[in-house]
């Protein structure tokens, strides 16, 4: 720990000089950023998380730093982030950070001036324990290093299952809120549903959302007694019993309408395996000496959803044999949301690559078309039980070809083109009374995917030109 603190001086002398030189006397000031983790072990996959949240936090209210240093050892992650600005005011922001994020308490964010001088806080940090100011408490050692960890622990396993709880009920709002969305519900209207509205789906999404956040806090609970082991039976059955409250919750909130049942279990088995591969780390440092990055090649949507398929594996098929679904099942032959997730949910992937696809080609402005095409991408490729309920294998296939159609016309028609394409088919599947709910629920994952890489991973990768800190 002293090798490594007099190394960050050396890296922060190093940043300001180069600033310096760039500018003259300037203004460029250092921020470094660590983790406040009593004991000897300063790594944990939790902490990981929390540190990537912290960061985007800052880049978020400050902005892209000049330069950066990512340092990913044992003695903790940290960064330094090199700004062209107001030492004050940043360190407006570190404090505004540590003292309102859910897991701030933990956040070591300092503030060097031009002249290499740190800048204090105008209010002493709270004890993480008690009311006491944390450097009386540190001095006379009033807490023990076993409460210190455990309150610890506490902090990190509450932000972390509230924040999946929040990018579930997220990607719920924002998969509602995509326009247009042939047959479904959307801002244009209520697609071929006459018993839904947005509405609907916002008091569903806000009802089901704390759920969501149960099941990520269950699943890090039995992850740590098992040490990452196989989960026990118990925690099957307590997640069996957190995904029935949800859907009674969800069925009251939209007066007895199923709005996201699919979901429920769906994106429940994502937001699990999501809380279990962050819980494990992915920032850690391994056997190859890689540090200041994640492993190359690390895909966090692959390995959630390959942790998603272990659970899946794991809790079987408590589908309800005489649920509308299982009945199309077995009527058409054809495969439901327990074979998606039990196989990594292909098609959520498939969603999540079309809109990146669209997306790349078609530039910035077209966001929400390229969300449009990945749900047609879904749709020319699912057997949606929904849809076979609603128009019978004609019905199906008529679904699937007309979004074939249109998936190939998209890449090379202009997003106008695309867009009124996208009506004529809403207007189609409206008439034919046909609602592809299975696509729709295949959407939401794929954006839960992307919002859960947007808030652990791409903070650090998107930080350009990052020294990475070497032995």
């Amino acid at each position: 720990m002293a090798e490594r603190r007099e190394k960050r001086v050396l890296q922060q002398r190093r940043l300001l000089e180069e600033g310096a030189k760039e500018r003259g006397a300037g203004n460029r000031c250092v921020v470094c950023i660590g983790m406040n983790i009593a004991g000897p072990n300063k790594r944990s996959g939790l902490a990981d998380a929390a540190f990537a949240d912290a960061v985007r936090c800052l880049v978020q209210k400050a902005g892209a730093p000049a330069e950066s240093v990512l340092v990913n050892e044992n003695t903790g992650i940290e960064a330094l982030f090199a700004f062209d600005a107001s030492a004050e005011r940043l360190k407006e922001i570190c404090v505004e950070i540590e003292e309102t994020h859910p897991a701030g308490r933990l956040f070591d964010m300092d503030v060097i001036k031009p002249s290499g001088e740190k800048l204090g806080r105008a209010q002493p940090r709270k004890c993480l324990i008690c009311a006491e100011n944390a450097s009386v408490c540190a001095r006379s050692r009033a807490h023990s290093v076993a409460e210190l960890q455990m309150r610890t622990r506490e902090l990190l396993c509450s932000f972390l299952s509230a924040v999946l709880g929040e990018l579930a009920g997220e990607a719920l709002l924002s998969e509602v809120n995509i326009t247009p969305k042939p047959g479904l519900v959307d801002r244009l209207n209520n697609g071929a549903n006459n018993d839904m509205t947005m509405q609907t789906f916002y008091r569903s999404a806000e009802a089901l959302a704390p759920f969501f956040a149960r099941m990520a806090a269950l699943t890090m609970e039995h992850g740590a007694r098992s040490n990452g082991a196989e989960l026990p039976r118990e925690f099957f059955a307590e997640l069996k019993n957190a995904g029935v409250e949800a859907e009674k919750a969800m069925l009251a909130a939209t007066g007895g309408v199923n709005t996201h049942r699919g979901a429920v279990y769906s994106l429940g088995l994502l937001v699990c395996a999501a809380a279990r591969v962050l819980h494990s780390g992915i920032f850690m440092p391994d056997e190859s000496g890689l540090y200041g990055s994640l492993p190359q090649g690390f895909d966090l949507a692959e390995s959630i959803t390959a942790a998603a398929a272990e659970l899946a594996v794991s809790l079987g098929d408590n589908s309800v044999s005489t649920s509308n679904g299982a009945k199309m099942r077995e009527k058409y032959g054809v495969t439901g949301p327990v074979q998606q997730a039990q196989s990594g949910f292909p098609l959520a992937k498939l969603a999540k690559s079309a809109k990146a696809e669209y997306y790349n080609r078609k530039g910035g402005e077209s966001g929400e078309l390229a969300w449009a095409y990945a749900l047609i991408s879904v749709m020319a490729v699912l057997d949606d039980n929904n849809a076979l309920k609603r128009g019978g294998k004609a019905g199906a296939e008529f679904v699937k070809t007309r979004a074939e159609e249109l998936k190939r016309l998209a890449p090379a028609a202009s997003p106008q083109e695309f867009y009124l394409a996208l009506l004529r088919f809403d207007a189609e599947l409206i008439e034919k009374n046909i609602s592809c709910g299975g696509a729709a629920d295949m959407l939401a994952l794929a954006l839960f995917l992307e919002g859960a890489e947007n808030r652990f991973t791409a903070p650090l990768g998107r930080l350009s030109g990052a020294e990475k800190e070497k032995h």
